[in-house]
This record gives C-alpha cells, structure tokens and sequence, in this order.
C-alpha cells in the first residue's frame, strides 16, 4: 500500500508541466484520536476446540498486544506537493502526506484545489479544499505463540506460527480544507503556509500476517484474551479531526 501510494504520487508529477508547476516540500502537524484498541487474542480454537487443562490439546493461540499501538495523541509528518495552474485564479493540487510514529504510521493522497483569494504576485492568500485517502499501519514485530499452546495457528484465512510477522492495517476516506498564505522570493523560492481543518477516518481495520493473510476483526479467530473463545467486538478505528497545520518550502 505504501509503495503503490509513492508511484501514484510520482507518476502524476512526473505528467506536471515543470515550467508552470509549483513545488512545496515541508512539515505537518495535527491529532491523532482513537477507539477500541485493546488487546486481544487470535485463535483457531474453531477448527481444534478450546485448549482443556485435563486433555492433550492442539489448540494454537496467539496474544496481540493492540493496546500498547495506540496511535492517539498529536502527530508530526512531512507533506510535499506540487500545484498547477488551471484558469484564472484557480490551481490544483497534488500532496502526499506522511506521518512516522513511535507505534503507527499514516500516508494519504489528496487532489484538490487552491482558489487564490489574493495574489499581488508576491504575497498570495488562497482556500485550498483536499480530498484524499489515508492509510494507517501499526507493526506488532514477529509472533509468539502463547505458552502451552500448539503451532501453528490454522485459520480459515491462512496459517501462520512463530516468528511471523504481525501487523495492523486501517485505511479510509480525508477532508482538509485550509487557508493557505503564500510569499514569493527571487529565483523561484518561497515559503507558503496552510492553517485549517482535518477529518480523516481511518477504518475497517485488517490484521495482516507477514503482509499477505489478511485477519478480519470479526473474525471468529479474534476472541477476547481471557482464553476463551468469544468474539473479541472491538473495530479499532483511527481519526484525524481538528486543526492542522503546515508551512513548507516552495519553488518553481
């Protein structure tokens, strides 16, 4: 997902005109919130039964620590993006945005627009709307099995056992509507500015064995971490909402 994210990116620069374009590389701050991140277990206890204290058993039983990624709190990312001019005082954009956190990741593509408000050829004032798609992934490192309990871990969606790899993976739509201050400098440079609103739903969330089998969270295989073999009932789910800033760079 990330690297399908990076090549749309680059092939719809790469058909910018570069004369008429206006680049911008820079930073982005905004928050993170969140729901249901608990943790849990993943089980095949529906193929094999539950594991029982008296009786050999062939049960295998993995336990997810979700509780300890959660994503909430501000985040820092980088943005770039490039602007072409459409008609009149109209551009539109292309930006990818990227945050790195110490438990979860996020990237989104927006398309959108910049109406310019003002623009005295040196300082600008535009309203930029985005649209766009944002990604969230968390890494959980490599699987452990639960003591006493037998490997692998056979699923209806794929089987998996110690030292595969485990993570999350969430994605959904994004709004950003900013106000965006632009100054020009000589030779093409200049710095712009967007202060404005956030609304980024990240959803239907995937637990991901080596990035190939997918687990989805209602999954019979999801249950609670009493060892029992009850449906878990958490959808994580991760939002962007509220205010976002960026300031970058830009040249022509």
């Amino acid at each position: 997902m990330k690297k399908s994210i990076l090549l749309l990116l680059l092939g719809l620069s790469g058909s910018l005109n570069a004369q008429d374009t206006q680049f911008y590389l820079g930073i982005l701050s905004s928050s993170m919130t969140s729901s249901d991140f608990g943790n849990f277990h993943i089980s095949d206890w529906g193929e094999y039964g539950l594991r029982s204290e008296n009786e050999a058993n062939v049960e295998g039983r993995v336990h997810v620590p979700l509780g300890d990624y959660d994503p909430a709190g501000p985040t820092i990312g980088g943005v770039l993006g490039a602007e072409v001019p459409l008609a009149g005082n109209v551009d539109a954009l292309l930006e990818f945005q990227v945050a790195i956190g110490s438990v979860a990741d996020s990237y989104g593509l927006f398309g959108g627009s910049t109406v310019r408000l003002i623009d005295t050829g040196i300082f600008s004032l535009g309203l930029s709307p985005k649209v766009g798609y944002m990604v969230a992934t968390a890494d959980f490192g490599a699987i452990e099995l639960i003591d006493g309990y037998i490997p692998p871990v056979e699923i209806p969606e794929g089987t998996f056992t110690n030292g595969d790899s485990l993570s999350l993976d969430m994605s959904g739509p994004s709004i950003q509507i900013g106000i965006t201050p632009s100054l020009k400098f000589s030779g093409g440079f200049g710095i712009m500015a967007q202060l404005g609103y956030d609304l980024s739903l990240a959803k239907d969330p995937k637990i991901l064995v080596n990035d190939e089998i997918e687990i989805p969270m209602d999954s019979q295989a999801v249950v609670k971490p009493d060892l029992s073999g009850t449906q878990a009932g958490i959808r994580p789910s991760v939002v962007v909402s509220g205010l976002y800033f960026q300031v970058a760079i830009i040249w022509q």
